[in-house]
């Protein structure tokens, strides 16, 4: 038996002014990975999330010292990635363990990251981390040799050495629940537009995406392949969430949960006959739903579905890899709001090549679309996909500056081939936002889908955050620095 320290590197404050509206999610593939250590390997497993456990980096180190653990396992986004590598610096300098780095992040740079970040890092692991990081631990506590676990990237005699990739786990439902157990849930909550009850869980029914794209780098981790947990595993899980952690509300993570209609059914209808009784959340795409399948969700609890919307262009939703038209956004959002949904439409600005007048058509299309939220993103290209590719191909990885690499965030990171200049795009942002929601009938609707104190409160703060953000962005001058400052 081995002791393994799990930490996530903290987010939060990586958002600016919207850190107001973020939410704290428990790290969900940490604890799949605690789960599997535990269950089938019998490690003694620690893990902790710093910034909603509100430890200081003298904390964790106080904590590495008591636990002297054996391997220490952190995962990384690309915008913390910073702070991943900070605390590999505290795991080293106050203990002797194996540092691991895991997580999208990692698996989309795993060489880079082992040539630069030897020091630091002894191990990344590249896909999936329940039964790579439970052959690892094993093969650190024997001194068995690196080279024949699949999945891995470390530095070598002759330089980094990415082994042989490891195939995508088929049958999910052997992967134990998480191991919510290791941190306390109360500590965590949803962003404030999904924040309706105080008790939420964040649950994960599928891993891959069959869908194509360009920006999405969901796939460096889970894959193309579409695999799902059973129904019964599903409606297990969310009965164990409601008994042991009194959840009342649901966040599915799933990239897309609404692929598999007759699992999708099963689900629904175990969740109506079981009386589970909450409330939840989910993310789809336009063409993977119909008043049959809307009605059936409805029923069973859903109350918000999100849809990336993307752009009214169709020459941009082709580069994009969306297999979508306009239209179909248009006709599907209404259906969902004629039944009752608070829907949310998300938006890309900046995808390569698109012009101002392109995005400017995608604003007013907006308004045609009519989702009860509308969110109005930059594209953030992170690596392993293809936009990456085209706005930081031939860029050395070193000069990047990741920590500005944040979904919903502050500045526009994109480089000097970007066809609109990074202070135009941020100031159309805030435009857009502001245009769409200076409509009283939106408003009214959208307080209209207000059920608790707890989620007025967290739209009031939600929307102080994103209106400051807004005046710093429609301060900005049109036709300024062209792409981000990363170039």
């Amino acid at each position: 038996m081995a002791k393994v320290m799990l930490i996530a590197p903290p987010y939060l404050d990586l958002y600016g002014k919207i850190s107001r509206a973020a939410g704290r999610y428990f790290p969900l593939g940490l604890a799949y990975i605690a789960g599997y250590l535990r269950k089938y390997g019998g490690h003694d497993v620690r893990m902790y999330e710093p910034e909603a456990q509100r430890l200081s980096y003298q904390d964790i180190q106080r904590l590495i010292k008591e636990f002297r653990p054996d391997v220490i396992g952190l995962t990384s986004s690309t915008p913390n990635f910073p702070r991943a590598l900070e605390l590999a610096k505290l795991c080293r300098e106050n203990s002797s363990a194996r540092v691991v780095l895991g997580g999208v992040h990692a698996s989309a740079v795993p060489e880079f990251i082992v040539e630069n970040y030897s020091s630091l890092i002894d191990c990344v692991v590249v896909g999936e981390g329940e039964e790579t990081m439970l052959e690892l631990v094993g093969a650190y506590a024997d001194g068995s040799e690196l080279s024949k676990v699949k999945g891995i990237a470390y530095m070598g005699e002759a330089g980094p050495v990415l082994t042989e990739r490891r195939p995508y786990i088929e049958d999910l439902d052997s992967i134990p629940f998480p191991a919510r157990d290791l941190i306390p849930q109360g500590l965590f909550v949803p962003n404030a537009h999904n924040a309706r009850y105080r008790n939420c869980q964040t649950i994960m029914t599928s891993r891959g995406c069959p869908f194509n794209c360009s920006f999405c780098a969901a796939r460096v981790v889970s894959g193309k392949k579409y695999r799902m947990h059973s129904a019964d595993y599903v409606l297990s899980e969310m009965e164990h969430l409601k008994k042991e952690y009194g959840a009342r509300q649901l966040v599915i993570t799933d990239d897309t949960f609404t692929i598999n209609h007759a699992r999708l059914e099963e689900i629904c209808r175990g969740m109506i006959d079981r009386r589970l009784g909450m409330e939840w959340f989910c993310f789809s795409q336009v063409n993977t739903v119909n008043r049959e399948v809307l009605a059936l969700m409805k029923k069973a609890g859903c109350y918000s579905i999100g849809f990336g919307v993307e752009s009214a262009e169709e020459e941009i939703l082709k580069k994009m890899g969306k297999n979508i038209k306009p239209q179909q956004s248009i006709d599907t959002i209404r259906l969902a709001n004629s039944m009752g949904f608070k829907t949310q439409a998300f938006y890309i600005f900046g995808m390569p090549g698109e012009t101002r007048a392109q995005m400017e058509h995608t604003i007013e299309y907006s308004e045609e679309v009519d989702a009860v939220l509308s969110f109005f993103n930059m594209l953030v290209p992170y690596p392993g996909t293809k936009d990456f590719e085209y706005f930081f191909s031939g860029m050395s990885l070193k000069d990047i500056k990741w920590e500005d690499f944040v979904a919903i965030g502050e500045k526009c990171v994109l480089s000097k081939n970007a066809a609109v200049s990074k202070d135009e795009l941020e100031k159309l942002i805030g435009q857009a936002t502001m245009r769409y929601y200076s409509s009283p009938r939106r408003l009214l609707r959208l307080l209209y889908h207000i059920r608790t104190p707890y989620e007025l409160s967290n739209y009031i703060v939600g929307a102080l955050g994103m209106g400051s953000q807004i005046k710093q962005w429609l301060k900005k001058k049109a036709g300024g620095s062209k792409g981000g400052g990363n170039a």
